[in-house]
């Protein structure tokens, strides 16, 4: 399975091990990346920005380009340098449906939720607290 072919992971960022002590397949962003700084930047500023908000809003960030340019470690450096500002790192391979719903299944079942992919997503939507899906 190549980096970016995650399909089943759900963890908190500063902590790589899940309660029942297996390590997700998160990948750990590259030594040797470098750049990309206005990218990064400009997540920073879009999920930051105005969070004084009386009702805070879901935003939402579309990072796109062709295979093999970065974007997967662009998301792991973002996550990693504001993993103070997230209770909860959502990681789903949204390559095909059935990625999506095995990813959705894994982190109801390691959040202790029985149900459907459906009621995953209900029950993320439903947190008070600062999260990313990526």
């Amino acid at each position: 399975m190549g980096l970016d072919l995650l399909q089943i992971i759900h963890n908190n960022y500063g902590n790589r091990t899940t309660s029942d002590g297996v390590i997700p397949l998160m990948p750990n962003p590259s030594t040797r990346f470098t750049g990309r700084t206005e990218v990064i930047a400009k997540l920073k500023r879009h999920f930051f920005t105005n969070t004084s908000d009386a009702v805070r809003k879901r935003k939402y960030f579309l990072l796109y380009g062709m295979g093999g340019i970065g974007k997967t470690q662009i998301c792991l450096k973002f996550v990693e340098e504001m993993s103070d500002s997230f209770s909860q790192v959502f990681w789903v391979d949204a390559s095909s449906t059935g990625t999506i719903m095995q990813a959705l299944k894994a982190i109801g079942q390691s959040c202790g939720l029985d149900g459907s992919p459906e009621s995953v997503l209900l029950w993320i939507g439903s947190l008070k607290e600062n999260y990313i899906m990526i």
